[in-house]
């Protein structure tokens, strides 16, 4: 399916730390499919190939996770996106920059129950 041709559908949270993903699989089995992809520069298509409900990023802030972040909602301006990464205090405008571009940030290390917790709320809403 072309980039542009997204449609929502009950589907997948991108995101490369397996064992999370394994988790986040046995937590939502019976109402999410969780898919993910290390390759950054394919996210775009995955996503839409795998027709998102929402996406969960593992990365560190960066402008070009930032451009990155900014391009999966262009399709779809209310795809809701959770970001996950180690806070550091050496890029604090990072840090608030990503947070204007995703619905939720958790530092890591979390409970998953928080982050499962959040995304029932966005999935809902």
């Amino acid at each position: 399916m072309p980039a542009g041709k997204c449609e929502e559908e009950e589907h997948p949270h991108l995101q490369p730390d397996l064992n999370f993903c394994f988790s986040l699989s046995m937590l939502f089995q019976d109402r999410v499919h969780v898919s993910t992809t290390t390759n950054l520069s394919m996210l775009e298509d995955v996503r839409c190939e795998l027709r998102c409900r929402s996406v969960i990023i593992d990365a560190i802030p960066s402008t070009r996770i930032i451009e990155r972040l900014d391009a999966l909602r262009e399709p779809n301006h209310r795809l809701p996106i959770i970001m996950l990464y180690v806070y550091s205090a050496k890029e604090v405008q990072l840090d608030q920059t990503a947070r204007q571009h995703v619905d939720s940030v958790f530092y890591k290390p979390f409970e998953i129950n928080v982050v499962s917790k959040r995304i029932e709320e966005l999935l809902a809403s």
